[in-house]
């Protein structure tokens, strides 16, 4: 058994949050005496076409951590143009189906 954690007061609902190498919103924050458990949101997420693009993560101190704002919006950006690649890609694949047929 773990024992009992201290939460940190940034690890609440709306908080930006950085995981490893990728960044999200914590949604919500579920607590028991062995762990805390943090369900977050992320770009990555929706990239992936997770359900909700949130998962439930355990709570590891130093490996769930605050996002830099300027940090936040970089990844989202950098997301938002690999998803605008694939939409081409896929375009690009439609266009010669479409001539081939």
């Amino acid at each position: 058994m773990a024992g009992l954690m201290n939460k940190p007061e940034w690890l609440k609902p709306g908080a930006l949050v950085k995981v490893q190498h990728w960044h999200g919103v914590i949604e919500d924050v579920a607590e028991s005496p062995d762990r805390i458990m943090v369900l977050i949101k992320s770009a990555k997420g929706i990239w992936r076409n997770q359900r909700d693009a949130s998962e439930w993560l355990e709570y590891i101190e130093g490996q769930i951590v605050p996002s830099d704002p300027a940090e936040f919006a970089a990844d989202l950006e950098a997301h938002a143009k690999r998803i605008t690649r694939m939409l081409t890609d896929l375009e690009d694949f439609a266009q010669k189906v479409r001539h081939t047929a």
